[in-house]
Order: structure tokens, then sequence, then C-alpha cells
């Protein structure tokens, strides 16, 4: 038999278990093994055909209807060049494990690299304005040399005008799917999955291999965007929109909300207005984004730095060898070396620094998000200082 990740595949695989009955069942027997060879009367809310199965499991193992159908569906995404990762996986995204029942696994194509960086959710109609359409372009642009990870629906509007931007300017893009890995919805963006693939970007979904557009895994895709992401940038929406369903996931999860406001006069700001006035941020740059998330983006550097800190104790455990405090010159490139040497250990603002390297605003928040991130600079509501001496 397969090990913990083929177990959590075949817990999700039985009929009528989605994420809120995975994990209640996970709440009770701890983990999905246990779950699986439990007896079915202590599964609260498990239908007839899913006890069937269970039964059918336990009985006859790995000869199972359910285990064959757990191998069918490892064999799907092996052809796909696609991956499994499960919630007890290393590279299960940390931020999307804080939501409330986080989907239990995830089907992955792609760079898995980008489920550890940090994410903007840019969203909205899929009937944009051009004024719409022209703003998700450069706001995309802006915030992905701005070093965030675009995270997008795929779907049709501002959806596919926020990934093709993103890889347009060199930067990196996950859409979310609401189908199987192997079924693009709508198949008229079967181009973009595929320079989304090529341009080093990621396709995500919870669905398994096969599935099909349904009208309602859209907003269940619509919490893994918001779960993944730091912040939810919405462009442009009708009242009635499922970009709202988004928003009101990523309040849930403690996302920051931003709105782009619009005319009065034009139905598509509607949504965005509504937002605004509930409390959403109202934006009018990618700046206005990078300055509202300088705390979450701390949180999100100290997150990281303590993974890798318990990765390293462990490879020291493991190796019984002291490792020597690494040298940071190896893990910067000349430009944010240059930075680097403008900033000292006293706090120096952003616009100081503009004027002090002739970089462009958008080249300076870049650097200085890539220098947090690896914890060279540390940033204060008076700006940023360095942490270690210039190299």
């Amino acid at each position: 038999m397969k090990n913990t990740n083929f177990y959590t595949l075949l817990l999700s695989l039985l009929p009528g278990v989605g994420p809120s009955r995975y994990w209640s069942w996970i709440d009770i027997h701890k983990t999905p093994e246990k779950a699986l060879l439990a007896p079915p009367e202590t599964l609260p809310r498990i239908n007839p055909y899913a006890k069937k199965a269970l039964t059918e499991f336990q009985q006859q193992g790995e000869m199972s209807p359910l285990a064959c159908r757990g191998y069918e569906v490892l064999e799907s995404i092996e052809r796909q060049n696609a991956r499994l990762v499960t919630h007890q996986h290393r590279d299960y995204p940390g931020l999307l494990g804080q939501i409330s029942r986080p989907p239990p696994l995830l089907f992955v194509k792609g760079n898995t690299e980008l489920l550890a960086l940090p994410q903007i959710a840019i969203i909205g109609t899929r009937h944009p304005t051009t004024g719409g359409i022209e703003n998700t372009r450069s706001f995309s642009r802006y915030l992905s040399q701005g070093g965030f990870t675009i995270t997008s629906g795929l779907a049709l509007g501002i959806d596919g005008f926020a990934h093709e931007a993103a890889l347009n300017v060199g930067g990196k893009t996950i859409a979310v799917m609401a189908t199987g890995i192997d079924r693009v919805y709508p198949q008229k963006h079967q181009r973009l999955a595929d320079a989304i693939l090529d341009k080093g970007g990621l396709l995500v979904t919870e669905f398994i291999p096969g599935t099909q557009a349904h009208a309602a895994n859209f907003p269940q895709r619509n919490r893994i965007i918001s779960g993944l992401s730091l912040g939810v940038l919405v462009m442009e929406a009708a009242i009635k929109s499922g970009s709202l369903i988004t928003a009101r996931y990523a309040l849930e999860q403690n996302r920051e909300v931003f709105a782009v406001p619009g005319s009065i006069h034009n139905p598509q700001s509607k949504g965005c207005h509504e937002l605004i006035k509930q409390g959403a941020q109202l934006v009018e740059s990618g700046e206005d984004i990078i300055k509202q998330l300088a705390g979450l983006i701390r949180y999100f550097a100290d997150q990281q730095a303590a993974q890798e800190h318990a990765e390293q104790e462990r490879t020291e455990i493991e190796t019984s060898t002291v490792t020597p405090e690494p040298d940071v010159s190896p893990m910067l490139n000349n430009q944010e070396r240059q930075l680097l040497n403008h900033i000292g250990y006293d706090t120096v603002a952003i616009d100081q620094l503009i004027e002090r390297t002739g970089f462009s605003s958008a080249e300076v928040t870049a650097t200085l998000l890539n220098l947090e991130l690896k914890g060279v600079v540390k940033h204060s509501d008076w700006g940023y200082a360095a942490v270690h001496e210039a190299v």
C-alpha cells in the first residue's frame, strides 16, 4: 500500500466527501489511515455509497474499487506531468493551510516553488471595460515587478488579462482552476494555460482529473484563490459577482481586500464601491497595495525564516555537524547589492533610496521586497534598515 499522501487521496475519493467532511473525520481519527480503517459508524454523516466503498476497502485492500480508483488518479496525473500535494506535504502552501477547512489535497502542474512565494490575487468581471482592462494590466505589471506572484482564476475578462500582463513583464502567475488539472475552462484559455506553464507559472486545482466545469466548483475554487494570497484586488465587479464571493472569503481568512473605484455610472464598478463602503482598501496604484501589505510581508518573511530554520536544525541533527552562519553575499544579485550599499543601520525611506540610486519606484520596491525576504533588511513604519553589512 502507498504512503500517507495516498491515504489522503483515498479518503477524499470517497463519495460525498468534501473538505468539510474530510476534516471532521480527521478531527476524530487524527490521520487518513486511521479514518479509512475505522468502523464506518464512527464517521459522522457518512452516506451509504461511501460506507460501501469504505467497507470494500477494509476487506479487499489494494484490490478494492477505491484503491484501484486511487491508482488510476495517480496514473492520470503522471501522464499530465502533474503532481499531488496533500496537506501533509512540505510543498503545501502555509497560508492556504491556515484557512478554515482547507483543501486536503491539491493537483499542481508547473513551478511548485511559487506556492511558497508571496502572492496577490487579481480578480474581477468577465466583461471588463476598456479602462478596467488597462488598469488590470497596469496593476499586474507593477505588482509582478514588485516581486509578487499574480494569482487568479483563469477565467475570461479580468483574470485572463491579469495572468497575461504578469507573463509579459517576465513575472510569475498561478491559475487556480475549477476543473481537473487535465481540463482547461474556458477552452479559449488553453493557449494562456500553456503559456503559464511555458513561462514558469503554475496550474492548481483541488478537483480530481477529469472533472468538468460545474457551477458549484467556482465558489469552492475562489476560496483557494484568496487563501493562497496575502491580499485580493478586485478590479471591476458587478453587485452580484463571483468576485465578491472571493472578497468575502478573503475577509473571513483575514486577508486584505483592495478595490479600484470607477465611474458611478459603470455597473461593473458598483461591486467595488460596495466593497469600499464595507471597509475594503481603496487603491489607485500598485504602490498603494505594497504599502498596505508591509506588515503581512514581514509576517510572511518571518514564517519563511522560521520554516527554513527548522529545516536547517533537522539537517544539523541528522548530519551531526554544525553549519556556520551563511554568508549573505552569494544570495544577492547586482541590483540588490547596489541598493543595499545605500541602506545603513539607520532607517531610510523609500523616497530617499529612489533619489540615491536612480532606480525607479517599482525597481526599489521589488528589490526591497527581495532583500526583506532574504533577511538582509528589516522594515519599520519609518522605512528600511540593514541587517547585514553590504558586501
